[in-house]
């Protein structure tokens, strides 16, 4: 017996998870892996190298105490140009917390917030790919 992972996934509780899917989707290239009314999988339009679920956070699945529990964090995208995401969140409306910043590490970097209120930083890189350590 082993093991070995064969999937990983982080699952976001959302309050809207169809409001909360359409943001992803409208910002970034990522597409419907899986979909139902409670539950929707997103993945790269390359392929699943890392997929991010929603959940309905009144699903009773979810533990109460965990509905109920404030969480922190930030979620991270890099893309390959943060000002094609940018363009795409302002289209929508959605909440630019900062717009894309050039960082002293090297990447272009945004901030924004989806529709529960979960901080997301979309970045690309600004040095080219041979200078990087």
């Amino acid at each position: 017996m082993s093991n070995k992972v064969s999937r990983v996934f982080y699952t976001m509780l959302a309050n809207d998870v169809e409001a909360t899917a359409k943001f992803y989707t409208n910002i970034l290239e990522l597409k419907r892996h899986f979909d139902s009314d409670w539950f929707v999988i997103l993945t790269p339009s390359a392929g699943p190298l890392i997929e991010l679920a929603i959940l309905d956070v009144n699903n009773p699945i979810v533990p109460k105490a965990a509905a109920a529990r404030a969480t922190g964090g930030i979620l991270n995208f890099v893309v390959e140009d943060v000002h094609v995401a940018y363009a795409a969140a302002q289209k929508i409306d959605a909440k630019i917390i900062s717009p894309p910043t050039a960082m002293p590490y090297g990447q272009e970097r945004m901030l924004i917030e989806d529709p529960n209120g979960q901080m997301i930083d979309v970045s690309s890189s600004t040095v080219p790919m041979q200078e990087q350590g």
